[in-house]
């Protein structure tokens, strides 16, 4: 029996994180293309841009 329930509430986090992050007015869009989001690389928030950057 394969439990999703995780799977599942962790998309409704991660959308109610970027619609936050949109509402403040940050750029997220290392991580949202307005369709998918992808935190496959981990990301700062960087205060003077106001956004989020991918860390190298």
């Amino acid at each position: 029996m394969q439990k999703r329930g995780w799977v599942g509430m962790r998309a409704y986090h991660d959308q109610a994180l970027i619609d936050e992050f949109q509402r403040r007015g940050l750029d997220v869009s290392p991580v949202y293309d307005g369709k998918a989001i992808s935190f496959a690389h981990p990301v700062r928030y960087d205060i003077q841009g106001n956004k989020l950057v991918i860390v190298s």
